[in-house]
């Protein structure tokens, strides 16, 4: 009988990807947080690639762990996950300290900020401009 194919569900991907964030602002690595969790610092990896789900408890310890609330860790309703385009930003002049800054916000200056750049996107995309690629 043929296996399955298995397939990473795009917003356990994003979750984990902003739990790595949070941990790296908080200047943590995956041994520091997998202590504060009970965990071992494999289990915090496999969160942070999505090769494992996080439970809402897990979360919930996370987000203690790391001061960070909870839904913080889940995409806004409107973000398109079905684009498998992923970008790296520490690859982009001025990136990090952007992600940084963005890590640092409260959740609404960050809908704000995020309405901000889509308009500049949009602005960018009628005048032809082309974004700058890793």
């Amino acid at each position: 009988m043929p296996r399955a194919i298995v397939t990473t569900d795009p917003v356990d991907l994003f979750v984990g990807e902003r739990l790595k964030a949070a941990r790296l602002q908080a200047g943590l690595t995956q041994v520091d947080l997998g202590q504060a969790m009970n965990l071992s610092f494999q289990q915090i990896q496999k969160y942070e690639r999505g090769t494992n789900r996080i439970s809402a408890s897990m979360l919930y310890r996370a987000g203690k762990a790391l001061g960070t609330p909870v839904a913080d860790f889940f995409p806004p309703e409107d973000l398109d996950l079905k684009s498998n385009e992923r970008i790296e930003l520490g690859a982009i002049r001025g990136g990090t300290p952007l992600a940084e800054y963005f890590l640092a916000m409260d959740p609404a200056q960050r809908v704000v900020l995020l309405q901000v750049a889509q308009a500049f996107a949009q602005g960018s995309r009628q005048s032809g401009r082309q974004p700058d690629r890793p």
